[in-house]
């Protein structure tokens, strides 16, 4: 089953993921963590639920590190990171290959819209029969389903 999450920006759309991992201990994936300077958001690491380490995905154009090793640009105002994407890639293709039952992505948007991004990874999961749990803008359901092909899913809002 795919489950798509949604909700307005910092609803607790993350807090939720990391809430019901506790319920599926078996299950695999990450979470979108936020990245602050002070009280300015620097951007979001992805955190892998299974084992808690962590590595930088996205940062806003005035955070980049010197070492930064771009991508993909979103909208002059993020930026995200081949190690981001490569560590997502090694997370979802573990999981596939240790048949995990439940597996949390946060969160796919207008990158995966456009082939880039986690796309790759979502097309693999979603062919896999893993149960799916999708952070989607709700802005962008309609065509993040008609893009993959969904015909079942089940929204979870969280408010």
């Amino acid at each position: 089953m795919i489950y798509l999450l949604t909700g307005p920006v910092n609803c607790g759309k993350t807090s939720w993921i990391l809430c019901d991992y506790q319920n599926f201990p078996e299950a695999d994936g990450f979470a979108s963590k936020k990245v602050w300077a002070g009280t300015e958001l620097a951007g979001y690491d992805l955190f892998h639920l299974k084992t808690g380490l962590t590595c930088p995905l996205i940062r806003t154009l005035a955070h980049l590190p010197p070492s930064w090793d771009e991508a993909a640009r979103l909208n002059d105002r993020f930026s995200f990171s081949n190690a981001g994407f490569l560590f997502a890639r090694h997370i979802t293709q573990n999981a596939i290959l240790n048949n995990v039952r439940r597996f949390y992505l946060d969160e796919a948007g207008h990158l995966e819209l456009q082939g880039s991004g986690f796309h790759h990874l979502l097309e693999a999961l979603i062919g896999a029969d893993i149960d799916l749990v999708i952070v989607v803008r709700e802005t962008l359901i309609e065509r993040f389903v008609a893009t993959y092909g969904i015909s079942e899913y089940e929204l979870i809002r969280s408010f």
